[in-house]
Parts: C-alpha cells; sequence; structure tokens
C-alpha cells in the first residue's frame, strides 16, 4: 500500500510537471512580427500611430534580399548607433507612409519615436495638418520594410459629460 501510495505521488508530480512543460513552452516559443497601426483624424490633425518590433523592422531594414526585391530603397548599415537607427527608421517611414485624404496627398509633418527596451516594441507617430474642415475619405498605404499592417481608423466624438449624465453618441 506504501508503494502504491508513493507511486501515485510520483506519477501525479510527473504529469504536473509535464503538463506546466506543455503549456508553458508555446508562450516563450516566440514573438510575433505584427505591425498595427492606427489612423486617428482630430481637430484639424491626422496623426498615424503605428506599433512595431523593433528587431524585425531593423532587420528588414538590413536586409539585402529585400533590398534586391524592392522592398526597401536602400540598406540600413548594421554598425549604426541607436539615434542613427531612429533618425533612418524615422525617415524611412515617413518617405514610405504615405496617406490621401479627400483624394488629396498629404506631407507629414512629424515624425516621433518611443523605443520601449524591456518588449523590443516601438511606437512610431507620423502626424499632419490638413486644411479640410471634413475629411470624407481616407487612402493609406505603409512602407514595405513594416510588413502587414493591422490597420485601425478613428475619429473621436467628443462630448462633455455632466456629473450623473449620459452621452449618446451615432455612427
Amino acid at each position: 500500500m506504501y508503494l502504491l501510495n508513493n507511486f501515485k505521488f510520483a506519477l501525479l508530480v510527473l504529469l504536473l510537471v509535464c503538463g506546466m512543460t506543455v503549456f508553458s513552452a508555446p508562450i516563450r516559443a516566440h514573438v510575433l512580427n505584427e505591425t498595427s497601426a492606427q489612423v486617428i483624424l482630430r481637430d484639424g490633425q491626422v496623426e498615424v500611430k503605428i506599433v512595431t518590433d523593433m528587431n524585425y523592422l531593423v532587420s528588414r531594414l538590413q536586409n539585402n534580399q529585400a533590398w534586391l526585391m524592392g522592398d526597401i530603397e536602400k540598406v540600413m548599415p548594421e554598425n549604426l548607433s541607436d539615434n542613427e537607427q531612429q533618425s533612418v527608421i524615422k525617415k524611412t517611414l515617413k518617405q514610405g507612409t504615405h496617406l490621401m485624404l479627400n483624394n488629396q496627398m498629404i506631407n507629414f509633418e512629424r515624425v516621433t519615436l518611443t523605443n520601449d527596451s524591456d518588449q523590443h516594441s516601438v511606437e512610431i507617430i507620423l502626424q499632419a495638418k490638413p486644411q479640410f474642415k471634413e475629411v470624407a475619405e481616407i487612402s493609406v498605404s505603409f512602407d514595405k520594410s513594416l510588413g502587414v499592417v493591422h490597420a485601425s481608423f478613428v475619429k473621436p466624438r467628443y462630448r462633455l459629460v455632466g456629473l450623473g449624465e449620459r452621452a449618446d453618441v451615432s455612427f
């Protein structure tokens, strides 16, 4: 009976360890190289917020094959400092991201880059100030170095909501 209880206990421990290994392994297996973008229209300005994996983006910009295939204009040198890399990324995305509002090409005035070193993600924000009172149509294309981009389009509706009141918004 003592051996049977020890065997059951050892089997239970073994199953728990195997189960933890099986369920935890895929979580740490890889980082998804997906890029997301949000195009935000608000009060006379347009903001394109791009979030991507910094290591993936740098590897794409340093890829000779991507250059041969026409996916990038120039190969980024490998020995650049972080500031030089960021400068190349800003310039590449500013030139390679195209935004049209109401069938008119819009030039980006400002590009900012925020790098989250712990998560290896980078947030790039491109800003423009079009001269339209009302935007009826948006067209955007992203630089090929970003890969496939999951894009969302946002036009905020602002309301002042008083104490205890409700805001109703229709789209």
